[in-house]
């Protein structure tokens, strides 16, 4: 039988600060997140970054998390309802797993072979459409060192960048049809990485080539949904230095009003499932830049989530 894990890069297990710095030092622990060696990556993301970046980081979790009580994050909230839909929906036993948070890919692993002990293919659908060697390879990397700790009765399948793919720009599209009016401009967002990772993806080709792979989901869906690219913006957010992918949202969304861009919608086509930098990043932060710039109109679009036309494109991307 066939079983699916949605693999996402996790989240805090608490809105505590504790547990936030666990989360960021566990990201920047990975050598394929900043590049380093293995060493020095846990050296300066679980003993500096983590520990100075908390307590602002705290802040902004604190702005999101769902419910007076801080009971859950929204993204992890948001990948069990997507699991639970394609789930029931499909007849197929799916589970969630996060890369640097629980349930671990480990347990999400486990829960699988526990529902349904006669697995014989398991389908790995990271939740990320572009490769980057911090989002996509982590995962396939992680994933594959536990798989082949032992022996398993079934096998593992990949599910390979869907950028480009129809099911998704399909998705996308009927997400964004919700919002758009007009007079809109369209601002879309994605998560800056350093230069020197772009680089060396541009350099292995389009397979790997992240802000191509970006830019043709965009093109794709601005000519599903007839609008023209070239009176489109795409900006990038979450960068930790100056040689990241720019322009950076936080620095530059404030510049235009001034260009006569009074009224946006805001999209990022990089993430399926809310999280800190659609939630806080776009919806609170650049929101609030754009209005006390002289911005007239901010519309937000929520990422796909658990939507029926992203449920039914998951099926026929796996298909």
């Amino acid at each position: 039988m066939l079983g699916i894990l949605l693999v996402n890069m996790g989240t805090p297990e608490s809105c505590t600060r504790k547990d936030v710095q666990q989360f960021i030092g566990n990201i920047l622990s990975d050598p394929l997140v900043f590049g380093k060696s293995k060493w020095l990556s846990s050296l300066l993301g679980k003993n500096i970054i983590a520990p100075l970046s908390s307590r602002n980081s705290l802040k902004k979790y604190e702005q999101i998390w769902i419910n007076e009580h801080h009971s859950i994050s929204p993204l992890l909230h948001n990948m069990r309802k997507l699991a639970n839909v394609l789930e029931q929906k499909k007849s197929t036993p799916v589970e969630i797993a996060m890369r640097y948070s629980e349930p671990s890919i480990e347990t999400g692993l486990k829960n699988l072979e526990k529902k349904c002990p006669l697995l014989h293919e398991v389908i790995i659908f990271p939740m990320y459409p572009q490769y980057a060697q911090s989002t996509t390879q982590s995962i396939i990397d992680e994933t594959a060192r536990l798989f082949y700790q032992k022996a398993h009765s079934y096998r593992l399948k990949f599910v390979e960048p869907y950028y480009n793919h129809p099911a998704y720009i399909n998705a996308l599209a009927a997400n964004v049809e919700k919002y758009i009016k007009e007079e809109y401009k369209i601002l879309f967002l994605s998560h800056s990485l350093p230069v020197n990772q772009i680089t060396a993806g541009w350099q292995k080709g389009k397979d790997f080539d992240y802000v191509y792979q970006i830019k043709e989901t965009i093109r794709l869906l601005c000519e599903k949904i007839e609008i023209d690219v070239q009176h489109t913006l795409l900006l990038y957010s979450s960068q930790r230095g100056e040689k990241w992918l720019k322009p950076f949202l936080n620095k530059n969304i404030a510049d235009l009003p001034k260009l006569e861009w009074k009224k946006i919608m805001v999209i990022s086509p990089c993430f399926p499932i809310d999280n800190l930098e659609t939630l806080y990043d776009i919806n609170i932060e650049a929101r609030q830049l754009f209005m006390d710039a002289g911005g007239e109109e901010f519309v937000f679009v929520p990422s796909l989530n658990d939507n029926n036309e992203w449920v039914d494109g998951i099926w026929e991307i796996i298909s």
